[in-house]
């Protein structure tokens, strides 16, 4: 079996990641590695690109600091953009009826702003 190793690049944008998250958040080292259950040098070492974390580490990383982790793997949309994430990790956690609501909630401000919507788009 073959083993996929991450380019370095990637490796260094992994930890710019968590480091801008942590910073956001206004979390020491300390802080972040105790919610995410491992050691403030091993969390260093993931921001600085010096070590590549396990999926079970980014996992823990990513429920600690509560941040979606779709940049991670999609890195083109919204990635720096916190606020657009945090709002994923919520409609993540809504059902059905919840998302509708939402829906109708946006499509409102968006046309009270003038912006145009799919909805706008459909033939009447």
């Amino acid at each position: 079996m073959e083993v996929y190793h991450m380019p370095k690049q990637t490796d260094k944008e992994l930890g710019l990641f968590f480091k801008n998250a942590r910073h956001e958040q206004k979390l020491t080292y300390e802080e972040l590695a105790e919610k995410a259950e491992m050691s403030s040098r091993y969390l260093k070492e993931i921001e600085n690109g010096g070590r590549v974390p396990s999926f079970h580490k980014i996992k823990k990383l990513v429920r600690a600091l509560n941040v979606p982790p779709e940049p991670l793997f999609y890195p083109n949309n919204h990635t720096d953009n916190l606020d657009y994430q945090r709002l994923l990790m919520y409609l993540s956690k809504c059902n059905d009826e919840q998302i509708t609501a939402i829906l109708a909630i946006v499509e409102a401000y968006l046309r009270t702003y003038k912006i145009p919507t799919d909805h706008d788009k459909q033939d009447p």
